[in-house]
């Protein structure tokens, strides 16, 4: 029996998308194992060092406020100064977010106002100052963007830096470097690190009473309890 033309293109297209989605499937699994490995890395580490708000580490772009705040603790404790990577990583990051979104959005806009000129057949001239405005908008974006980005990346890496110095400082250097490198090796660092606090100073031991000669003897009974006729 004949297929109907319209089945056959519907399963040429799906047949088409299949090795397009299973070739993004090793990226995907990648991204979810580097997510899970950061995440659980960073929530221990800063459970630990008696971070405040520790679950931050599993939140997207928040969590540069436990990477930001593990920096800064490292540099009080141990350099004896004073940081706040961990409040310019944040603002930074949501800044550049908000900037992105409204490149997304202009972006958008032309291509919803060159699609209606299509539709409506509008002049060339009448198109190009229609678009004109939100191109420029955009392309004046493009700059803080830029910048923004370039700030988070390098005051990300000196936070990470001292994450690494704080628990592996012996290979603090390398593991940074792979890091800028190779991306991919930094979840994987920190999570093998996690338990170390090698470049931290040691704690401070509680005293430990020694178990008193004496013990306390039980208490006589309360008259007020025995003696209840005032009631």
């Amino acid at each position: 029996m004949a297929m109907h033309p319209e089945t056959m293109m519907i399963e040429e297209v799906i047949f088409s998308l299949i090795p397009m989605l299973a070739s993004g499937i090793p990226g995907t699994l990648l991204s979810i194992a580097s997510y899970v490995l950061t995440s659980m890395a960073l929530y221990t580490v800063a459970t630990r060092r008696g971070i405040g708000h520790a679950w931050l580490s599993w939140i997207p772009l928040l969590n540069v406020w436990i990477i930001g705040s593990l920096s800064d603790q490292y540099r009080y404790v141990v350099k004896g100064k004073y940081k706040s990577k961990r409040k310019w990583l944040l603002i930074l990051t949501l800044l550049n977010v908000l900037c992105g979104i409204c490149a997304v959005v202009g972006i958008a806009g032309i291509a919803l106002d060159v699609a209606g000129t299509m539709v409506y057949g509008i002049h060339d001239k009448a198109v190009m100052r229609l678009i004109m405005g939100p191109v420029m908008g955009i392309a004046g974006l493009a700059l803080p963007i830029a910048g923004l980005s370039i700030a988070v990346t390098v005051i990300r890496f000196m936070a990470m830096y001292d994450l690494y110095s704080s628990m592996d400082p012996a290979n603090s250097v390398m593991f940074l470097v792979l890091s800028i490198l190779f991306p991919f090796t930094e979840p994987f660092f920190l999570f093998f690190s996690r338990n170390k606090d090698e470049g931290m100073p040691p704690r401070r031991q509680e005293p430990v009473y020694e178990q008193p000669q004496w013990q306390p003897q039980e208490p006589a009974a309360d008259p007020w309890e025995e003696n209840k006729d005032y009631l």
